[in-house]
């Protein structure tokens, strides 16, 4: 821990209650702000998440218009 989080911790702050999640498309370590958790097991990245969104709604146009 560098000096800011010792000096923090000894005022009384309490560390982040987050962890970071394992993103189960891209499989890396996230932060959970901003992701959705599908099921129990299965948490997707913001990231992720949005692409997955917009890659649907740009195939509901497409087939909309055809």
């Amino acid at each position: 821990m560098n000096g800011f989080v010792n000096r923090q911790l000894e005022l009384g702050s309490k560390q982040p209650i987050h962890k970071y999640k394992l993103c189960n498309k891209c499989e890396e370590m996230k932060p959970p702000e901003g992701g959705i958790e599908l099921s129990p097991h299965r948490w997707s990245c913001a990231r992720c998440w949005a692409n997955r969104v917009i890659a649907r709604n740009l195939l509901n146009a497409k087939t909309k218009t055809a």
